[in-house]
């Protein structure tokens, strides 16, 4: 990974403005500052910095990223019930890998959600296909953006067996995890308060722990402390959150992102990499954005904090998600200027 001495000093900033606004914590959850401050300290780089900083030295042009994400959320009632926080945050930074790189972005969700993510990736401007043809879109003469939506299995075993089969099929160049549930140390799934909720959750933890592995680079991105990813300060999460000793997952990722609501982490990756190769089109706009979070309720998703089907997620509305992309957009605009001009 690139040390910050090798960056622009004004590069560096904007990662660690990017850093301080995803985890402004409008929600007054209390959780992100204590998950940001661990995780800050094991990281030579701002935290999204760091994670775009490795997509753009690992992803490879036209090749695959896993993102997995989805929560089913209160399974206890229906498996039809899942939150507004964790698709909008992958489907951006699956564009901005797509337009920064030419990366066919491979989403994985449970089987009941494949069907609501399907559009809201295709919100974001990516056709979904099967996995292969979404392969094959990215060699194609006339344009296609293509990207999938597979399911992924909740029983251990199957999980298992199906993470080396996408591995080993795809080639991924990165894993990223985005509000992905993490197994704890005896393989549970936990919510922030918690409950156990394995039995029905995709067990993406395999996926990661193969790219681990095999050297392929990982992101976890969460807002909890019981997502994927987590497991890199899990002993700060023991001691330190409620319910810590259960929910602190077990499995690492190269990279932490925390962020109030876990969109806003991915928002903030996808941020650094549109500063990393000069593009202002890697990232979305409000508009793009306000169309994710319409087709998140129009497929029925819930706010995971209020419980209504509504445009907002972690009980922000739309315009505080609307704002927070504003800003962003903004930062990018003056980092790239001030890259123009020298980066100083």
């Amino acid at each position: 990974m690139a040390k910050s001495r090798e960056l622009p000093p004004s590069l560096v900033r904007a990662g660690e403005t990017i850093d301080h606004l995803i985890t402004t914590d409008l929600s007054l959850r209390g959780a992100v500052q204590f998950l940001y401050h661990h995780a800050r300290e094991r990281s030579t780089l701002p935290l999204t910095l760091a994670a775009a900083v490795e997509l753009i030295e690992g992803v490879e042009r036209a090749g695959t990223v896993f993102i997995a994400t989805g929560w089913l959320d209160r399974p206890h009632i229906s498996l039809e019930i899942a939150e507004t926080d964790g698709p909008p945050g992958a489907v951006v930074l699956g564009r901005a890998v797509h337009r920064a790189f030419g990366a066919v972005p491979l989403f994985l969700v449970e089987e009941t959600l494949v069907s609501r993510m399907t559009p809201v990736v295709e919100a974001a401007g990516l056709k979904v296909l099967s996995a292969d043809a979404a392969v094959r879109s990215a060699s194609s003469t006339a344009p296609i953006h293509g990207a999938s939506v597979l399911a992924f299995p909740a029983d251990v075993k199957e999980a298992r067996d199906r993470a080396r089969e996408l591995v080993d099929r795809y080639e991924p160049s990165a894993v990223i995890a985005v509000e992905k549930g993490g197994m704890n140390d005896k393989g549970i799934i936990c919510t922030s308060r918690g409950d156990d909720t394995s039995e029905h959750l995709a067990k993406a933890d395999f996926l990661v722990r193969i790219a681990l592995r095999a050297g392929i680079p990982t992101i976890g991105i969460g807002d909890g402390g019981n997502e994927i990813g987590m497991g890199r300060i899990r002993d700060a999460i023991r001691e330190g959150l409620p319910f810590g000793e259960v929910i602190a997952p077990a499995t690492e990722t190269d990279h932490l992102v925390p962020a109030t609501v876990s969109n806003w982490g991915a928002y903030g990756v996808a941020a650094c990499l549109a500063l990393l190769t000069g593009r202002r089109d890697v990232f979305h706009d409000a508009q793009m954005e306000e169309r994710i979070l319409r087709r998140c309720a129009d497929a029925g998703l819930i706010d995971g904090i209020t419980g209504y089907v509504e445009e907002g997620a972690d009980g922000l509305s739309r315009d505080a998600h609307k704002g927070m992309v504003v800003l962003l957009s903004e930062l990018i605009a003056a980092g790239l200027t001030k890259l123009t001009e020298g980066g100083s």
